[in-house]
């Protein structure tokens, strides 16, 4: 008896550490931004430049970043990994800020404000995921980007802007780093064609 006495506190351990749950990961979010550009356009659009949401298919435009394996044929969903906004929101947010620092445009604004514009925004966010690689990750942006004569339904421009940025390491962290760079390279090579028409 006093055996069996001696092993209950053990026994008692062992049962409270199988009962115990695992640590969930922290839950955390991310922001895609760029830096105001450092030179102004030599041919702004003449008027308002409205911005609308950009579009996005299935899970491209959810919260959850995104990750693939295999070059982008199947995607997965992080767990506990989260953009602070709907991507297709908060790119246009970028978009409108980073055109405003380039004098795009008389002024650049989002769609919400429901003003007369005279040119148009319209996109769809095509790829924001981070690819796996064997040294490093990649984080690839693509987006699909118009601009449209409000006057007359004519496209101004039309343009997918591709970006793939090497991660610093295989971390959540370094790939919202790659994006990061991906968005300034796209919002960069956009308005400058912008400048160009």
């Amino acid at each position: 008896m006093k055996r069996v006495l001696k092993f209950l506190p053990l026994v008692a351990v062992v049962l409270v550490a199988g009962c115990t749950a695992p640590t969930v990961p922290k839950e955390q979010y991310f922001r895609l931004s760029a830096t105001p550009a450092t030179e102004k356009l030599a041919h702004p659009l003449v008027g308002i430049l409205e911005a609308v949401p950009l579009g996005a298919d299935g899970v491209t435009g959810e919260r959850p970043l995104l990750f693939t394996g295999n070059g982008g044929t199947k995607l997965e969903q992080r767990n506990y990994a989260y953009w602070t906004e709907l991507p297709t929101a908060m790119i246009r947010d970028q978009l409108v800020t980073y055109l405003r620092s380039a004098g795009a445009a008389e002024q650049v604004v989002p769609s919400e404000l429901r003003i007369g514009a005279a040119y148009r925004i319209q996109g769809e966010i095509k790829r924001l995921e981070q690819s796996a690689g064997d040294k490093n990750d990649i984080g690839i942006l693509e987006l699909e980007l118009s601009v449209i004569d409000e006057s007359t339904d004519q496209l101004v421009l039309s343009k997918v802007y591709h970006s793939e940025q090497p991660a610093s390491d295989h971390s959540i962290d370094g790939t919202v780093a790659a994006l990061n760079a991906g968005l300034q390279d796209v919002l960069k090579r956009f308005a400058a064609d912008i400048d160009a028409r």
